[in-house]
């Protein structure tokens, strides 16, 4: 099963979200997790200490990952945290990627 951990920091300012993407930063170029398929950060666009980091996993969703709990915790200092799961709906169809070229209308 694929999930998301998403943990979101709403930080006391500018100075603070500076530093919880260098806190992220390092944390992400010291890690080997198995069942990790994508790791992304995110910046509001309208906000700049608003930040998201998306942690996607192949397992099985009973708790928090310890990576997710230690990013939180290194976090926790630096503003407001929110961390939750997500779990992917296998009911929904992935709709295939089309080319332009197989759309095109020939002339």
């Amino acid at each position: 099963m694929v999930w998301l951990e998403m943990i979101s920091i709403r930080s006391a300012g500018i100075v603070e979200a500076a530093i919880a993407r260098k806190i992220c930063r390092q944390i992400f170029e010291s890690i080997s997790v198995d069942n990790l398929l994508k790791l992304s950060v995110f910046c509001n666009a309208s906000y700049a200490t608003d930040i998201s980091i998306h942690l996607q996993w192949r397992s099985d969703p009973r708790h928090d990952s310890t990576l997710g709990s230690e990013v939180s915790t290194a976090l926790g200092h630096l503003g407001l945290i929110s961390h939750t799961l997500w779990t992917e709906q296998e009911e929904f169809m992935r709709v295939p990627e089309i080319s332009l070229a197989e759309t095109a209308v020939k002339v």
